[in-house]
This record gives structure tokens, sequence and C-alpha cells, in this order.
């Protein structure tokens, strides 16, 4: 899995910079298609298929552990209450949003963007898996994970939030992808077999990993770790050890 995360990053790489050299003659050749009056359909149609293929290295570089990120100082718990204050004007009213507890202090290094922008996710599969009708519980804690730990972390301490759905739950072999690149029950979705995936990346990124803990008939409990830091030098509180996995997952 680590070689397919490291064949993801490269070949995502070669295919932005092959799709932005396209885009990029496809700009020029369509503005001298215009001023000599020929239609330019044909240039759009490719355009637009080049474009495809630079959103698709964009989520393979998510993946892979290699989008830009915007790291700052962050304070996990703010972002928890703002973020569930958003989802509670967006989510079905059918749907109860709770935020059961927000530690103080846990401050991470990390792409704030990025961060509501998983939560977003986390919510629309919950959302999902619930059928629109359920409950969805969120929280944030400072969990510290030892050396030998289950996750394969490095040893420190870490902001821990936990997304918490009333759904179904999912069946074993559903669990053991869900974080897997083009893996998805929402076939007819747009975008069906990245999020988790690129959520995943993310994370990992980020120096944490996602955790699944899901029971038949008892719903899903998501567990997002970041690594906890200083507020005014970023220095983290983690300890020499293992990197993030890829993934880590529990089926009951």
């Amino acid at each position: 899995m680590n070689a397919l995360i490291h064949l993801a990053g490269e070949v995502a790489h070669e295919l932005n910079n092959i799709f932005t050299a396209v885009t990029g003659n496809l700009s020029l050749l369509s503005e001298q298609a215009r001023l000599e009056g020929v239609p330019a359909g044909m240039i759009e149609e490719i355009s637009r298929t080049a474009q495809r293929g630079i959103a698709l290295s964009q989520k393979l570089q998510a993946f892979a552990g290699r989008q830009p990120l915007k790291r700052k100082p962050v304070d996990i718990g703010r972002v928890l209450l703002e973020s569930v204050r958003e989802l509670g004007e967006t989510l079905p009213r059918t749907v109860q949003l709770s935020l059961t507890r927000a530690a103080p202090g846990c401050i991470s290094f990390v792409d704030e963007d990025k961060l509501r922008g998983t939560l977003q996710e986390l919510a629309a599969n919950a959302v999902a898996a619930m059928q629109g009708r359920g409950t969805l519980r969120l929280d944030v804690t400072q969990q510290p994970v030892a050396a030998d730990n289950d996750l394969q972390l490095r040893p420190g301490v870490y902001a821990c939030i936990r997304v918490v759905d009333s759904g179904p739950g999912m069946a074993p072999d559903v669990a053991a992808r869900a974080l897997d690149p083009l893996f998805s029950t929402r076939t007819s979705h747009i975008s069906a077999g990245w999020g988790l995936s690129n959520c995943a990346g993310f994370l990992r990124q980020s120096g944490g990993c996602m955790h699944l803990r899901t029971t038949i008939g008892a719903g899903t409990v998501v567990e997002l770790y970041f690594p906890m830091n200083t507020l005014a030098t970023g220095k983290s509180y983690l300890s020499g050890g293992a990197s993030a996995p890829l993934r880590q997952s529990e089926v009951s």
C-alpha cells in the first residue's frame, strides 16, 4: 500500500505537468482561432477534457498526501464548533446534530480549510448512510498515544475528533475498502470514491490518521487524529516513532 501511495503521487505529478501544458497551449490556440474567425467549439471541448485530467491529478495528489497545504496553528475545538454551526444550517432538519464535547487547548499545525472540508465530507457521508434521518455527534479530546499503539502513529499527544452517526453501520467488506480511492457505495455521485480517500490522505500528510469503527446496526465512528502543537511555535508534542499508516479500521 505504501508503494501504491508513492506511485499515485508520482503519476499525479506527471499528469498535472502534462495537462497544464495542454491547457496552456489550448489557451493560445483558442485566442488565435478567435482572431481568425475559426469556430472554437472543438478547442473548448478539448480544454474541458484537460481540466478533468487536472482535477484527477489533484485527487491523486490528495490521496498520496502531496496536495499543497497552508498550515498554521489551529484551535481544533474552535473549528469544530464553527463547523457544527455551519452544518446546522445545511443538513436536513431530520438529522439531529450535536457537539458533545470540545476540549480546550487542542492546537494542531494544520490547513484549516482542508480540516473544514474533511468535516463537511464526513457529515455528508453520515447523512447519506442514515438516509437523511438520525443523529450526528461530534467531539474533540486530547488523546495520548503510546509507543506501541495499534494506530501505528508516532507516540505523543493528539487532538482526536470523533464523528459519530446512528446509521446502519458498514458490512466488513465495505469497511475494509472504505478509504480506498475509487471505492464507493454511492455510484451515482459525481465524485464518488474520492471523498474519504482524500480525507485520509490529508490526515496522513498532517501527521495523523483516520480510524474507522463500525458495527452493523449501531452506526459508525470516524476518528481523526491530528498531532498537537504549541500555539506559539508549532512545536509538536510527538516523540520519535513510526509514520502514519494508510488507514485503520475496526469492524464488529
